[in-house]
Parts: C-alpha cells; structure tokens; sequence
C-alpha cells in the first residue's frame, strides 16, 4: 500500500508540472474514454469523478479516524497523511486534477506478479513537445528521464534516484498512462485501437448502472479475479474459483455519509448457462421477511432466501451441482425414500412456503457455542406439522432410530436421532444440524442442534424480545428495499462474542484488545436481489461511537485472515464468585441420563442429572485439583435446594437456597 500511495503522487506531481507548463491550453474535455485504455485482463478497476473529494471526505472521516487506532491501519494511515498533506500544499495540483476522472487498475505481468496501471485526462497537455525537458527542469536533480518508441508513441521513464524505481508513463489520446511496469503501459497502448473491456456489452450494462453514484467505483473482472486471490492467499479455494465461470463482471459504487453510514451499491452480471447458486437467486423471486416476528433480538448472523416456489428452488439448487455429485446425491435421495416408504416432494417441499433464514445467535446457557438453528416458514402449520409426525413415524417403523418429545411451555420440542437427515434432505444448506431437534411456533418449523436453542427461541418470543420489536434493528433495515431474493445482517458485537469459539487464544486477545473498533461498525447488511438480468447487490454498515483511552493492540492482516483459518478450543475461566450461577451446559441428547465433562488430564470437571433434555439431579463442579467448587440439584431445569460454592481449598465461600429455580431469601 505504502508503494501505491507514492506512485499515485508521482503521477499527480508530474500532472502539476505539465499543468503549469500548459496552464492556458489544458483542457479536461477528450471524446476517447479512458476505459478504452485498460487492458482487458485488469482483476479490478478503481474509478473516481473527483478523486480529491472522495480522497479526503474518506480519511477525514469518523469511521477513519476509529479504525487508524488498529495498528495495521495506524501505520497505513501514517502513509495516508504524507501524501494528503503533500496534495493538500498543491493548490496548483488540486486546481489541475479538479473533477478528472481517474482509473486504477491491477494486472498481472508475470505469473504471480501484480501491478497497477494508472490512466488520467490531462487533455491538452498532454500534445506538449518535449515535456521530458520541462520535467526534468521541475524535477531537478532527484529524478532521471528517458524515452524511447512504442508503436509510434513516445514512452517516458523516470527514474527516481534515491529509491532506484522506475515510473513509466504515456500521453495518449489526451490521457496520462502510468505503471511502474512496461509491460501494462505497452497493453494499454495495444488497446488504442482494441478498445476491448470498454465494448465489451456485458461490462458496460453492469457499469452503466452505477455510473455518476457515490465517491467511486470498482469493477471487479472474474476472469482473472479468482486467480488474483489464488495468488494473493497462497492457497485455492472452492467456492472463489468457481467465480470464473458462474459470474462475469461487477460494478460496485461506494459511498460514506456524514452519520457513519457505508455504503456499497452494485450489479453483477451472471453467467445463466452454468447452474449456480447465483443463477438460482435469479429464478428464485423475492419476499418479504416475515419471519422477524420469531428470530431473537439478540441474533448474532442470519441469512434469509426468499423464493417462489420451494420444490422449484431446490431442484434448481441441485443443477449447480457436477454430474457424478447430482447422481451421487439423487441415488441416496431416492434410497432413503424407498426405505422410509416417503416421499421428499409430497412431504416436505409442498408444505414449505417462500422462506428460509439460517442464523446464529448470541450464546446463552450454552457456554461459548454459538447458537445454529434453520428456519422454515410453512405455507399451512396442520400441514407441516402433520408431515413431521408422518415423517417420524415412518422413521421409527422402518429404522431403529427414535424419536422423543418433550413439552416446554406450551411448544413441543421433538428430537430425530438420525445423523445427517437434514443434510440429505436439504443439502448443504442444512448440514451443520446433525441430529435435528424441532418445534414450530406460529407458521414457522425451527430446526437446531440443541433443544435449548429452540427453548430460548420459545422464550424470546413469548417475552416479546424479537427482531421485530428492536427499534435497532428497524432503523437500520429501513435502508434496504421491503423485498428481497437474499438478505444477510449481522450484529457486529453480538458475532464479535460469538467469534471466540473459532479462534486461538492468541488471536482471541488481539480481538478482544481490538473490540470498541471492531464493534465501532455496529450493524452490516447485504441485499441481494434480480434487476432484469443482473444480480443487485446493496451492502450497508454503520459506524458508531465507541469508548475513547483505548489502547489497541497489533491487529494485522494475517491476524484478520486468522479469524478465518483457526479453530482452537479454551477452556473457559471459571469464575471466583458467581452471580447466581447457572452453569453453562450443551446438551446433545434428549435420551441421556447424565452429562459429564472432564479437563485435558481426563479428571471430571462438571457432571449433572439429565431427564428429558432437561437438566434435573445433582450438580457438581469440580476445581482442576479435585475439589469441589459448586454443588447443588436441579429439578426440571430449575435450582432447587441448598448450592454451595467452595474455593479451591474447599472452603465454603457462598450458600444460596432456591425453590423452583427462585432464590430463597431468610
């Protein structure tokens, strides 16, 4: 970055200069566009009307001033501030860049090799003769300039001393082309007369539709993008390179606003001969999202698919799937029907509706799991509910797996002890619920690992604590459109919780170091919907103030890339005095009798009584040395009784009593 930001004011320094030498003749008007000039194998392209405003409303602003405290942006904003500081003492530059447009672009020149090419209108100046002479005059001493012929054009290297790098640029058809490569300069000279990416009907109906929007735009090229990211990650990855094919190009506009508001606005062209997830957007429709009226407050991420017609939907979402995976996934479909004597259409899809929302929310009494569960609005609730128990019973009929129910406030919970059932009827989609628990509440079946997700579900929604009801949540999903294909929001200090389950304690603690400028950008949103034949993406997030006297600590990119690669449990610190403590316990079967946990050295860390998925008998926590630090009883999940805490020479430390899960008060 910091080699990007001085080739950027080299190229404005040598526009000032030729702007004094030909201040009376520059003219900013050219009938030849500078997308014409881009080589077409650019991975993205940057674009700005007034690069001097967008510059400085960016660095200048709230939102930038939060995240330069992280060091990766500290020492890029450091970088930042020379150059603006240079830009903002030539008023003669600012005076001579004004409103031109300037575009950026990345190719590559050698396999795994990387540059920028840089292309500006200059207009007039740049017909001067010899502008080598004025710039050598201007530049003086520090710099050395030479030129030779490239398809009848003059091509210009500076060469700057003191760090023995050298800026090739081009005036051509009253633009500036620059690169610290030769071999970009000279494709955008091959492009004079090609004018191959700026023709091209796909790239120009995606940029048409953002043009004259926000502070920039970018365009991202998957034909090379995918390869880009191979390069830079040092590593393929699936679902990126299977971009090439699915998609062609994007245009996306940025903008920020005075409030903090972010935001991301683009078009995306899709290639509708290759089944994708993409294409399936496209033919899906788009809805409403009704089910808010369930989904806790306290969600942490959720993705919500809108579409028409389920039984369409899914028979779409198998085409994308290659030839041997699509027979592989039919032929175990088709078995699992003729054993269970059901039928996938009849009694599954045909009672779903138009929406399906995955989410995690904020943990409760799981301990630091995240909470997963799916979402399936039913088109009739009878309807779906009779098709579960018809589905349950064939199961039992027909395989030796059961099936239980357990009553919770007025809810049914069922659990299906049948390892990936819902992954072979849903696909990937659902994989993550192994061994699904499920209630329907309202018109909405919920699918979870874990019955104590459902119950907290159940207990949010009688106690009225939904996305509905928060007025945070209202006044930032106004800003997206009532109707969507695709809409994913996250709570960005609820997810930052939920993030230490996947990480190293290393990473844990620059995160947690980090936490009031992570958690600064408090809400994010992507939208995703059809417009005509393209895929409209809007993506927003909001900045917010956050505690001051905050010391941050190194957060760079490889710690960022880490959030995604790492997986290491801790062992959670227990803490010295609770408040009332209620312990933190996953239960995975609603059969078990008993659940026990132990440390690394095999010694029994906690154990407590089970009955029905609920916890009921005695509780007992022990410390790493052996001795007790919390014994009490439950009875139907709630305290009761006599709880004792005990420090770890076992010495009693604190004793409550509790009746029916209420402390009792002498």
């Amino acid at each position: 970055m910091k080699k990007t930001l001085k080739i950027t004011a080299i190229l404005f320094l040598i526009i000032a200069i030729l702007y004094l030498a030909n201040r009376y003749f520059f003219s900013g008007k050219s009938f030849f566009q500078s997308i014409y000039l881009i080589p077409p194998d650019a991975v993205f392209i940057i674009e700005s009307e007034a690069v001097f405003n967008a510059w400085g409303k960016i660095i200048h602003s709230n939102a930038w001033e939060q995240a330069s405290h992280i060091e990766y942006f500290t020492r890029l904003n450091n970088e930042i501030k020379k150059v603006d500081s240079l830009l903002n003492n030539k008023k003669l530059l600012l005076k001579a860049i004004g409103k031109r447009k300037v575009l950026v672009s990345m190719h590559e020149y050698s396999p795994g090799k990387y540059d920028f090419l840089y292309v500006l209108n200059v207009g007039r100046a740049s017909r001067l003769r010899n502008p080598e002479k004025i710039l050598s005059s201007a530049l003086g001493d520090d710099f050395r300039i030479t030129k030779r012929n490239y398809e009848n054009l003059v091509v210009y290297e500076l060469f700057d001393i003191e760090s023995s790098e050298m800026y090739i640029f081009s005036l051509v058809k009253d633009k500036i082309i620059l690169s610290k490569n030769y071999k970009i300069v000279e494709a955008s000279i091959n492009e004079i007369n090609k004018m191959t990416l700026g023709r091209d009907l796909t790239f120009i109906d995606v940029s048409k539709r953002i043009s004259g929007k926000g502070l920039f735009n970018v365009y991202i090229n998957y034909k090379y993008f995918p390869k880009y990211l191979r390069s830079t990650l040092g590593k393929p990855i699936e679902s990126i390179d299977r971009l090439e094919n699915e998609l062609s190009y994007s245009a996306f506009s940025f903008d920020i606003s005075t409030e903090g508001l972010i935001s991301l606005e683009g078009f995306t062209g899709v290639n509708d001969s290759v089944s994708s997830f993409f294409t399936a957007i496209l033919n899906a429709g788009s809805g409403a999202f009704k089910s808010t009226e369930i989904i806790p407050a306290r969600v942490a991420s959720m993705v919500k698919i809108s579409f028409e017609n389920a039984s369409d939907y899914y028979k779409k979402s198998l085409d994308k799937l290659n030839t041997e995976e699509y027979e592989d996934y039919i032929n175990a479909l088709r078995k699992l029907e003729k054993k269970l004597k059901i039928s996938i259409d009849e009694n599954i899809l045909r009672w779903i509706d138009d929406e399906i929302v995955l989410l995690q929310t904020q943990p409760s009494n799981l301990g630091r799991s995240n909470e997963f569960a799916a979402i399936i609005k039913a088109k009739n609730k009878k309807k779906a509910r009779d098709n579960l128990d018809f589905l349950a019973r064939q199961i039992e009929r027909n395989t030796p797996v059961k099936i239980r129910k357990v009553a919770y406030k007025d809810y049914s919970i069922s659990y299906i002890s049948f390892p990936g059932l819902l992954k072979a009827l849903f696909g990937k989609m659902l994989e993550k619920i192994e061994k699904p628990y499920y209630t329907i509440v309202n018109e909405y079946v919920i699918f979870s690992n874990h019955p104590q997700t459902l119950k907290n579900i159940i207990d949010d929604f009688k106690e009225a604590n939904t996305l509905e009801n928060s007025i945070e949540y209202y006044n930032f999903t106004k800003q997206f459109d009532k109707k969507q294909s695709v809409y994913t929001y996250l709570d960005v200090p609820v997810l930052y919780s939920n993030l230490r389950e996947f990480v190293s304690a290393e990473t844990w603690k620059k995160l947690r170091k980090n936490k009031p400028y992570i958690t600064s950008f408090s809400k994010a949103g992507i939208q995703v919907d059809r417009k005509d034949d393209l895929l409209h993406f809007l993506i927003k997030t909001k900045y917010s103030e956050t505690i001051d006297n905050y010391s941050a600590q190194r957060f760079d990119s490889e710690s960022f890339l880490s959030l995604f690669t790492e997986s290491k449990e801790e062992d959670i610190e227990l803490e010295s005095s609770p408040e009332w403590y209620d312990p933190m316990i996953i239960i995975h079967d609603l059969d078990a009798t008993k659940l026990e946990e132990f440390y690394e050295d095999g010694s029994l860390k906690f154990s407590v009584g089970l009955k029905s998925g609920l916890k009921h008998g005695v509780y007992k926590e022990l410390y790493s040395n052996g001795n007790i630090r919390i014994k009490g009883k439950y009875k139907d999940d709630l305290k009761e009784g006599s709880w004792k805490l005990y420090d770890e020479e076992g010495n009693l430390v604190e004793k409550k009593s509790f009746s029916e899960g209420k402390e009792i008060i002498d």
